[in-house]
């Protein structure tokens, strides 16, 4: 028999087609309606942000002012209301919140009588945090940059040879070392920090560091004399009768270690009262306790005429 094979019906194919194109003709391409265009407004949204910082640096400033001027009204019968104030200021970025301390900070260490009402202002903002502009997903803690500040403060060189810049170093580390045992008084350091920096003080056994534990044992002492650390402070007394007993440091430094150790001997009761801030009604009492030692007005003797010259 004969085999049959099926025939698939051939397809007819296209002849090619030769399009001669020249370089220099233009081709005109399909446009989409919703294609995809290059951004134009590229200035327009440089300038929206130059606009934004600069309201923010207003905003910042407007802050700082109205901060400041709390700080230079605040007195123990006003804190309430002014804490009042401050719960109202926008304080929302890292270094506003900075901005904040730093104000503080220089306040309290150029003020010591005062130190204790603006760590008491500091105890009232201690807990507040903000987004960290290093690491968005953590947080700017108001305590941590606050104690940052003050052991920077702290550990500055000491080796200054002028005179005047010597005298302002001191008058700067005193001041911050009291305002350091009222933040520690307030719970807002710990009790093994402050032995770290009286050992600190001991070791480097200059005058400005002896000064600046005097100050520091005056402040915090009898409160550091009752914790668990008892021991510590025992030692540290014992060194400084060593210091006194050897009279290799200046007789203004042994007056003033001797205070000090007066001052635990007798229990922590001061000679004599250090005055702080006061309010209105301590000072009108005041006012009127030396209104009646000097007298009635008409009995009191006149000062003494100037002369004139004409």
């Amino acid at each position: 028999y004969r085999q049959t094979r099926s025939r698939e019906p051939m397809q007819r194919m296209e002849p090619r087609r030769i399009i001669n194109m020249s370089v220099n003709d233009h081709v005109q391409l399909n446009k989409a309606e919703n294609a995809w265009k290059t951004s134009t407004n590229k200035p327009v949204w440089s300038s929206q942000l130059k606009k934004q910082e600069e309201r923010d640096s207003e905003q910042t400033k407007d802050l700082l002012k109205k901060f400041r001027s709390i700080l230079n009204k605040l007195t123990p019968e006003k804190f309430e209301k002014l804490m009042a104030q401050v719960q109202m200021l926008t304080i929302d970025t890292e270094q506003r919140l900075k901005d904040v301390i730093d104000l503080t900070f220089e306040k309290a260490i150029s003020e010591p009588a005062f130190s204790e009402i603006y760590a008491k202002m500091c105890s009232f903002l201690n807990g507040l945090k903000v987004q960290s502009k290093e690491n968005p997903e953590c947080q700017a803690d108001f305590r941590k940059l606050l104690l940052n500040r003050c052991q920077k403060e702290f550990e500055k060189d000491k080796d200054i040879n002028e005179e005047k810049k010597q005298g302002l170093r001191e008058e700067r580390s005193v001041g911050n070392i009291k305002f350091v045992g009222e933040l520690f008084k307030l719970q807002m350091i710990r009790e093994v920090v402050m032995h770290d920096c009286i050992t600190k003080l001991l070791k480097n056994h200059d005058d400005q560091s002896l000064e600046v534990l005097c100050k520091l044992l005056s402040t915090i002492g009898k409160d550091l004399d009752v914790k668990k650390e008892k021991h510590r402070v025992d030692q540290c007394f014992q060194q400084m009768e060593k210091i006194v007993k050897d009279r290799k440091t200046s007789s203004r430094i042994r007056f003033m270690m001797q205070d000090v150790l007066d001052l635990r001997t007798n229990n922590w009761v001061p000679r004599r009262v250090i005055q702080g801030p006061k309010t209105i009604d301590q000072i009108r009492e005041q006012a009127k306790m030396e209104e009646q030692m000097e007298g009635p007005h008409h009995l009191r003797p006149r000062p003494a005429q100037k002369p004139q010259f004409h």
